[in-house]
């Protein structure tokens, strides 16, 4: 390691020289002639960028729709969920904050359910939010196929929930048919009057749900649920005229 005194400092890599600042100061050092790598840590390597690739679609499905400000955490904290929770990656999302300080259990006490493409949230008594008078509710439901990068189809709903009003539960469309990746964020943001509160402290966007695609054996698997209508049906001859058709014990005759 040596420290750069000349008149032009700088950061990065220059031949086989990188510069780097450290506390105020410039140093630099040379490149290794070569890098070892084991079988785990190229494994490793492999997982970190599958788990990048994956966050950052998610992110560019999801930020774009919310009213909320995202902090400089967000990166990490998601591409550590994907990273860490290996096969079961997936279940691990539900219940992900995209505000970390704030979660949708500070505005429901009975948290909602996704039924048959409907999310719902449950009758109760909503928790009174200081001078708050209203809540923006909002499900918003992507499709997302992680094998073809891409972001296949998207849908919201919105609703305002009266917090002075009694609160009989509420039923929302999320309901994105296709292939791919589903995922459920419900957003509550707080309203005063016809006004947004713009605090952290009452915005909250949190990943209700996931359903990854169906595999292979789960498709073959349903698609051989699917009865066959020229077994099912029995075989009727079209009528001719002074020809009656009569149904014997084991097959169908003219008289």
């Amino acid at each position: 390691m040596a420290k750069q005194t000349g008149l032009f400092q700088f950061t990065g890599k220059l031949d086989n020289v990188i510069g780097y600042r450290r506390n105020g100061s410039y140093f630099v050092r040379t490149m290794p002639v070569t890098v070892k790598q084991t079988a785990a840590t190229r494994q490793a390597s492999r997982n970190f960028g599958i788990a990048s690739r994956k966050a950052k679609l998610i992110r560019q499905a999801i930020t774009p729709q919310l009213e909320i400000n995202c902090d400089g955490s967000l990166v990490n904290r998601l591409n550590k969920v994907l990273i860490t929770a290996g096969k079961d990656q997936w279940k691990h999302l539900e219940g992900f904050r995209f505000n970390k300080h704030t979660g949708i259990d500070k505005f429901f006490w009975l948290q909602p359910v996704m039924q048959n493409g409907t999310l719902k949230i449950p009758a109760q008594t909503l928790s009174p939010q200081g001078a708050i008078t209203h809540l923006e509710i909002t499900v918003m439901t992507t499709r997302i196929s992680f094998v073809e990068r891409r972001i296949i189809k998207q849908h919201s709903t919105t609703i305002k929930v009266d917090l002075n009003a009694p609160f009989n539960g509420a039923e929302l469309n999320a309901s994105v048919p296709g292939k791919g990746t589903l995922l459920v964020v419900l957003q509550v943001t707080a309203w005063k009057g016809t006004d947004p509160v713009g605090d952290r402290r009452f915005m909250a966007a949190d990943i209700l749900f996931v359903a990854p695609p169906a595999t292979k054996k789960e498709a073959a698997k349903r698609k051989q649920h699917i009865p066959d209508v020229r077994k099912v049906l029995p075989y009727r001859p079209a009528k001719t005229p002074g020809s009656p058709v009569v149904r014997t014990a084991n097959k169908w005759q003219r008289e």
